[in-house]
């Protein structure tokens, strides 16, 4: 279910990317896809470790909570994963049209 996202957007990006670029020209389409993508933001932020109930509840004093989630190793394996795949993943649906 999960990794199901990307083959969905993938089957919407195939008619939507024409659509868009002969109606906004190739800066507005990119425009608009930059946009989509952004909103991913939003999820992204919440990939972040589940607290342990061993530990205190509170984060550490010297550190703040996105410092603390770069310095996560699981979690930059994530995200570096995806960076790589969305790198190469859109370019057919950009370039193709």
């Amino acid at each position: 279910l999960v990794v199901s996202g990307a083959s969905v957007s993938g089957l919407a990006l195939g008619p939507l990317v024409p659509l868009l670029l002969d109606t906004y020209g190739w800066r507005g389409a990119l425009l608009l896809l930059a946009a989509i993508s952004f909103n991913l933001v939003a999820a992204g932020a919440l990939l972040r470790p589940l607290p342990n109930p061993d530990v205190t509840t509170g984060l550490p004093k010297d550190r703040p909570g996105l410092l603390q989630l770069l310095h996560h190793g699981p979690f930059l394996r994530y995200a570096l994963a995806f960076v790589l795949v969305d790198a190469g993943y859109y370019v057919p649906f950009v370039h193709g049209a």
